[in-house]
């Protein structure tokens, strides 16, 4: 009797050892699992930060550069050149291009480690607050074949940034907005190119023609002449309904060479069509968009002007958003980090 109690003690032991030890491991196997996921959101957390700290160098590095180096006909130039190497016989700046110019038409490049950029010159771009050089309606008749649709939608813009009541022909104020529930217009300028949907009838007509494309093709600039040295490829080809071809060819050609005039333009293009040259420009302007972005799916956007005798410092930032990546391809396409940031940013700058 005395054996088998100590044989059952023993047992028992055993098996509330086994229990302990079981009990260890399953607490040990959640701790495990719950340092995993810390640890894994705190390289995640470190990740987020390191790529906004680079985001924001980039974006410092930028704003330095277009506010302080020299613009040619073919964009910004990192060339160090004694003041009397880039003007002419009359003492006036040369436009001629250098060759190391970081392009201003929406050209992808690589910033800081995973941190990728675009420069835009707005005067590469449409203006939809200016349509009385006609520009937008040009570009709005290559997607809208109806003249009362095409009709309609200008009017609902000229009707939502004029300053008066004053109903266009085929527009729309305030009333019409109200009817159908919408804020109704502001009577001034746009700010940004997406509030161009809180126009009456554009939501609709830009959900059924999504290659539109609003924010890459559309600037608020108040200049009406366009720069054909930086406007986007996509822009150039439907703005003058040229084919791929003729496109890149041209594309490829002014990054060398940039388009001198209208007349420059035409022979090159072997365009007929006339064009007034008072509604062209070739050298960039005061207003840029930028763009950053990383690995995932969103770029921010900034709206910047040059401001270089402002009592506030040598820039203005207008407005900023988000957006959402369309390319697929997020790898740079031109100069890497160590050209652009590193020449650049030489300290005998």
């Amino acid at each position: 009797m005395v054996a088998n109690s100590a044989f059952r003690q023993q047992g028992f032991v055993l098996a509330a050892t086994l229990w302990v030890l079981a009990i260890m491991f399953v607490a040990v196997g959640i701790f495990h699992t719950y340092v995993q996921k810390k640890l894994a959101v705190g390289i995640q957390a470190k990740a987020n930060l390191e790529y906004r700290l680079d985001a924001h160098s980039t974006q410092s590095t930028l704003l330095y550069l277009l506010s302080s180096s020299r613009m040619t006909r073919a964009g910004l130039t990192f060339a160090q050149q004694a003041d009397h190497e880039f003007r002419d016989q009359d003492g006036q700046i040369s436009s001629e291009p250098i060759g190391d110019e970081m392009l201003l038409d929406g050209t992808s490049y690589r910033g800081i480690n995973e941190v990728h950029f675009s420069v835009q010159d707005f005067s590469g771009l449409i203006s939809v607050n200016v349509q009385s050089a006609g520009h937008f309606a040009t570009l709005l008749e290559r997607y809208e074949s109806d003249v009362a649709e095409r009709t309609r939608l200008l009017s609902a813009i000229n009707d939502y940034i004029d300053q008066n009541e004053l109903l266009n022909l085929s527009g729309a104020e305030a009333n019409d907005y109200l009817q159908k529930g919408l804020s109704p217009p502001t009577n001034d300028l746009l700010r940004s190119e997406p509030e161009l949907i809180r126009v009456f009838g554009w939501t609709e007509w830009l959900s059924q023609h999504p290659e539109f494309k609003t924010e890459k093709w559309l600037s608020l600039s108040r200049n009406p002449a366009i720069n054909l040295n930086t406007m986007p490829a996509d822009l150039l080809q439907n703005y003058f309904a040229f084919s791929d071809e003729l496109t890149n060819q041209l594309v490829l050609e002014r990054k060398a060479n940039p388009f001198l005039s209208v007349e420059d333009f035409s022979l090159r293009a072997n365009y007929s069509v006339s064009l007034e040259e008072v509604k062209f420009r070739f050298f960039p302007g005061n207003e840029y968009r930028l763009k950053l972005w990383g690995r995932g799916g969103q770029a921010e956007v900034i709206s910047l002007q040059l401001t270089p005798n402002g009592l506030d410092g040598p820039w203005l930032i207008n407005y900023g958003y988000s957006v959402e990546r369309s390319e697929q391809n997020n790898e740079a396409v031109a100069l890497a980090q160590p050209r652009l940031f590193g020449d650049a940013m030489d300290t005998n700058r």
